[in-house]
């Protein structure tokens, strides 16, 4: 093995490489916590970044009997470096897999980090499971899966695999007379596959693979190559000596999403299919195939963040986008340790006379050098990072402190709650019942002065899974609400299967009132069915007192915005309101 790289130089290459590289990469702390999976992991082994990033590996990555994950990060900064053991699919199957590992952090924060794969005498004669789930006994003629790195065919589909397009687009990057602009690379992902491999089971999911492989060799055109990567993921290489590339790729994506449109018929059943589809060029100085590749990823990242069903080209915007998420991802790893960020309150106010009667803590970060970071700008990369965890950890503890220490100060007897927010990637932590009760008890804040708030996106991403941990938490004695309702699924119906106590009317529904009489009466009819489901209505964005009248008129219970006041440091809410204390 080489030298130890000091944590932060490898830090900062990780960050910029490892979501380049084509074989699947796994870092562990000295915890045994992952710390890096890159997306080809994500692929192979079907649990994504935010899946697995932040938690122990034993909870997710390594199946029940194996060894502890500690064990494993011991034995490699002990000298050895070749590995074995198991990974177990996001389907439930085990597989076997070997890897080389080499220490990756300092004296300090030792971790091990490598890249590993399917192993080629695996006792349990699995392949490479891919996006789709399902996996197949070695030699069988219909896997459903892409190709190993050596093979030449895909075999359920007989595209080429992943290897042979990488081979070919490094080939058409490296011939003679190709501009800027002369290369192109289009990934191509099929909308909703798991669904339907889920809900019709996987003989059809491949029957729906290969039909769709089928429509895209038709419509080829002008294509050098179009292949499988794996799972729903197809890639076509376009090369044009004149610059010409992005032409004729926006032309194959627009025939290959009208092919993919005529219903798929499998085992009786009309599948429809759509596609996202990522384009990248060889621009911006780009010549070598991992990086125009993981460009493409990027843009096609881009197309289902907007909603999936869409074209979606790395440009020069994307490009800086890009930059500035991997830079921000880089500042926020040590935000909390440099403590950069702060806690700000917003006064909640019960309508019938204004009184403030609790407070919601909303996280800021004062950046070094950018100054007040917006929350739009951070709190998403936390999530996709996998650092929400221990930054929603804190944004707890830090919210319970302060309003036991305003108790405390406060003697009038009448003691309000704080409302602190619980993202998605936090509702799926499996650690997340154990960390609030863990807080309380710290702080000795009564249960029953803390307001936990859930998106609807987020009750309804996993809703069984999230009834659970939601029920678990009402145990606890918290209250629970519901955040930016109307802006999700926009059902009532299912508000009375989850053990929740407020419901929070988004500030876009707000913003309309006395202007809209659409919203006016969406308002009322949400106010009137919250309180018949025994739920208490908070108003969100209230800024005018015309839609203050409107919400007293339909009998809406609480209210906050900047008609009462924006967020403000704790002490100047001190200053300006006294202690938030309830009617």
């Amino acid at each position: 093995m080489g030298p130890v790289m000091a944590s932060s130089e490898w830090r900062a290459r990780c960050n910029e490489f490892v979501g380049q590289w084509p074989e699947p990469y796994l870092e562990l702390d000295g915890n045994g916590v992952v710390v890096e999976w890159n997306p080809r992991a994500a692929a192979v082994f079907g649990w994504s970044r935010s899946d697995v990033v932040g938690r122990p590996a034993a909870e997710t990555l390594l199946p029940p009997g194996m060894p502890d994950p500690t064990a494993l990060v011991a034995s490699v900064l002990g000298g050895g470096d070749h590995v074995h053991f198991e990974v177990m699919h996001r389907s439930g199957r085990r597989v076997a897999v070997d890897g080389r590992l080499f220490p990756t952090g300092g004296a300090t924060d030792c971790a091990v980090g490598g890249f590993i794969n399917v192993a080629a005498d695996a006792s349990s004669g699995q392949r490479p499971p891919g996006r789709n789930g399902s996996t197949a006994p070695a030699g069988a003629p219909h896997t459903g899966r892409s190709e190993d790195a050596g093979s030449v065919l895909d075999p359920l589909t007989g595209l080429p695999g992943r290897a042979r397009f990488e081979q070919a687009l490094g080939d058409a990057l490296s011939g003679t007379g190709v501009t800027a602009g002369g290369v192109g690379v289009v990934v191509l992902d099929l909308q909703r596959f798991r669904a339907i491999n889920t809900s019709l089971g996987p003989a059809t999911g491949d029957a729906v693979l290969v039909a769709a492989a089928e429509r895209l060799r038709a419509v080829a055109g002008d294509a050098v190559l179009v292949a499988r990567s794996a799972g729903d993921e197809f890639l076509a290489l376009f090369v044009s000596p004149e610059g010409g590339a992005h032409a004729l790729a926006m032309a194959f994506a627009d025939r290959a999403r009208r092919a993919l449109a005529v219903p798929v018929v499998a085992a009786g059943t009309e599948v429809f299919l759509d596609a996202s589809v990522g384009l990248a060029l060889n621009t911006f100085g780009i010549g070598d195939a991992g990086s125009l590749m993981a460009n493409a990823g990027s843009a096609i990242y881009q197309a289902k963040a907007r909603g999936g069903s869409g074209v979606e080209t790395y440009g020069e915007s994307m490009r800086i986008q890009h930059i500035d998420r991997m830079s921000t991802e880089h500042s926020l790893h040590g935000a909390l340790d440099r403590r950069e960020l702060m806690l700000h309150y917003q006064p909640v106010v019960e309508l019938e006379g204004t009184t403030t009667v609790g407070v919601e803590a909303l996280v800021r970060w004062q950046h070094p050098d950018r100054g007040l970071v917006a929350p739009y700008r951070f709190i998403p990369v936390a999530e996709e990072s996998g650092l929400i965890i221990p930054i929603g950890a804190w944004v707890l503890e830090q919210a319970c402190h302060q309003l036991r220490d305003w108790h405390d100060r406060d003697d009038t007897g009448r003691q309000g709650s704080v409302e602190v927010n619980l993202s998605a990637r936090q509702i799926d932590d499996p650690l997340i019942v154990r960390t609030v009760e863990s807080i309380l008890a710290q702080t000795g804040l009564p249960p029953r002065h803390l307001t936990l708030e859930i998106t609807e996106s987020a009750l309804m991403k996993d809703a069984g899974s999230a009834l659970g941990v939601l029920t678990a938490l009402k145990d606890l004695g918290v209250l629970l609400a519901i955040d930016d309702f109307g802006t999700g699924y926009s059902s009532l119906s299912y508000l009375q299967h989850f053990p929740l106590d407020l419901l929070k009317v988004d500030r876009s529904f707000v913003a309309e009132l006395g202007i809209s009489d659409e919203a006016d009466q969406i308002v009322a009819a949400v106010v009137k069915l919250a309180h018949a489901l025994g739920l208490q209505v908070v108003a969100e964005g209230v800024e005018t007192s015309e839609q203050l009248e409107l919400l007293r008129s339909f009998e809406c219970d609480l209210a906050q915005g900047f008609l009462f006041s924006q967020p403000l440091p704790a002490d100047e809410i001190v200053a300006s309101f006294g202690m938030p204390v309830s009617a």
